[in-house]
């Protein structure tokens, strides 16, 4: 009997020799437990190639210091020549559309934007300050006006992407735009005046910069600045008298800067 038992040991040992052997080092415990590696996440899920569309909102000022020149001189003895401040200012929105080319971390692009303007300013100066340092009268005045009602602009752009998602630009080109300029050189109420009224599309040049953040592979949000020089404007004007009358004896030679500041928060659709 106990042949028997030893046999039947001798015969189980055997076999889980062979199970052991057969299933390999893989079955064997080692003591520790086996940590699972986690995938490694690609450097980077987006890229900012493609074409894009949006809409942004923002808010302008501008300098458009107007010169006053009294002509001829020194024969026109009423005033000296002056300048006034009537910096324009307001609220600004429109559309873009552009396309970006990613290689790395640099991108390249192209974009254009159209945009209507709210940037209005006016300065009047009372009474009107002869050659000889007199006032003229508490009716008399100096004033200029200028109005942006749109602009638009063509620009390259290029940028680096710092982080995965984040785009840092910059940018620049041609920029356009329609300009309402006005201004008096006014003796009232029965002195004469020197009203001239200007409404030009002028063509300059554009710059700026910007951050744009992808929040998902289609929508991005931006916030920009960019500065405009749009050239300066003149103006001639005859006397005018209160009864209609011109004067070719005395005129006044007006010139104005077009130039602005703005920034602009928006949002792009990347197809």
């Amino acid at each position: 009997m106990k042949s028997l038992a030893r046999l039947f040991v001798v015969f189980c040992a055997c076999n889980a020799l062979a199970l052991i052997a057969l299933a390999g080092p893989e079955s064997l415990p080692s003591g520790k437990e086996m940590k699972e590696v986690a995938p490694i996440a690609p450097s980077c899920d987006y890229s900012w190639t493609g074409f894009y569309l949006g809409v942004n909102v923002g808010y302008g000022w501008g300098d458009a210091d107007t010169k006053f020149d009294p002509l001829p001189q020194p024969g026109f003895s009423a005033s000296e020549a002056t300048t006034l401040h009537p910096d324009p200012d307001g609220v600004l929105g429109g559309g873009q559309i552009g396309f970006n080319w990613q290689w790395h971390r640099l991108v390249f692009g192209a974009e254009a934007d159209f945009q209507g303007s709210d940037m209005d300013g006016t300065e009047v100066v009372s009474p009107i300050i002869d050659a000889t340092g007199a006032p003229r009268g508490p009716d008399t005045f100096w004033s200029a006006h200028e109005r942006t009602d749109w602009f638009g602009t063509f620009r390259a752009r290029i940028g680096f992407t710092p982080l995965c998602r984040l785009l840092v630009y910059g940018t620049g080109g041609f920029a356009y735009g329609n300009v309402h300029y006005s201004a008096d050189t006014d003796f009232a109420p029965k002195g004469s005046f020197y009203p001239i009224s200007i409404d030009n599309t002028k063509t300059g040049w554009t710059g700026g910069g910007g951050l744009e953040y992808a929040l998902t592979h289609h929508w991005s949000l931006k916030v920009e600045y960019l500065h405009y020089d749009l050239g300066p404007q003149q103006g001639t004007v005859f006397e005018h008298d209160p009864t209609g009358g011109v004067s070719t004896s005395h005129r006044v030679h007006y010139d104005w800067n077009t130039t602005a500041d703005m920034v602009r928060g928006g949002v792009n659709f990347k197809f």
